[in-house]
């Protein structure tokens, strides 16, 4: 969505992920308990680890890092 948002021409977008197909019974979500303890993201990639495996490592951990780098003031992202 972030690279195509200037072509789209909207003024809204919305990121829904996997609840589309969670609520048309295509995919599971992960069960409560999981979901209780902010684990969902370990039951989905239990369930497509091919898929997600890159995106968890890579985007998650350049996040954990950009949002310690603002929190001690060494960087500010806008």
């Amino acid at each position: 969505m972030h690279e195509h948002r200037e072509r789209l021409r909207v003024p809204v977008l919305l990121g829904v992920g996997q609840a589309f197909d969670i609520h048309a019974g295509r995919l599971r979500q992960a069960p409560r308990w999981m979901r209780e303890r902010g684990l969902e993201w370990l039951f989905r990639l239990m369930a497509e680890p091919r898929r997600l495996w890159r995106r968890y490592l890579f985007y998650n951990s350049e996040f954990v890092l950009s949002t310690l780098l603002e929190f001690f003031g060494v960087r500010r992202f806008d």
